[in-house]
């Protein structure tokens, strides 16, 4: 038979365990939440860049076509997903007139920006680490991309309107990936 002594002891004892394993507990599960905040994209952001929808072909700075113009709404709806917190576009007509239902559609303010200056415009893009949609044309979108991702990436075709790059920025990791819009024109 056990002295009271002892069973003193081993009550005291039992507590005390109880106490590290609860405390490796919470410590374990603070551990799971920092790493899972930290996983969930709360220190990452995207730039998406496309070029601006078909344009007209006998002027100067040329609007878009009907096609054009209903490509932009389908641009607008397609992003109506995503959590733009700014869209830029070239100033002219036509990439103004893809990249505005897309910020009239997130409630943002289009912000122009200089293709001859891309570096510059990639600098900024980094730098303000905003998840943010860039309009631009065949001869600049695809080496903005490759700018953005550390690739080198050269102009497409002038015929190409479909293609949507998305560079993410994420634990100091750029990927690239290139996706094509769905979209029929209803004419």
């Amino acid at each position: 038979m056990p002295s009271l002594l002892s069973m003193r002891n081993q009550s005291v004892a039992m507590p005390k365990s109880l106490l590290l394993i609860g405390i490796f507990l919470i410590a374990g599960l603070i551990s799971v939440k920092a790493n899972s905040q930290e996983s969930s994209g709360s220190t990452g952001f995207s730039i998406y860049l496309i070029r601006h929808a078909e344009k007209q072909s006998t002027q100067q700075d040329p609007a878009l076509t009907t096609c054009g113009i209903q490509r932009a709404n389908q641009y607008a709806a397609d992003f109506s997903a995503v959590e733009l917190q700014a869209v830029y576009s070239s100033d002219y007509l036509r990439t103004r007139q893809t990249a505005n239902p897309i910020a009239s559609h997130q409630q943002l303010q289009l912000v122009v920006y200089d293709p001859r200056q891309l570096k510059d415009l990639a600098t900024r893009l980094i730098s303000e680490q905003r998840t943010a949609l860039v309009v631009g044309h065949s001869n600049t979108t695809a080496v903005l991309a490759g700018m953005l991702a550390n690739q080198e990436l050269g102009e497409f075709s002038e015929t190409e309107y479909d293609r949507i790059y998305r560079v993410d920025f994420k634990k100091g990791q750029r990927n690239i990936t290139l996706t094509r819009q769905e979209f029929t024109c209803s004419l």
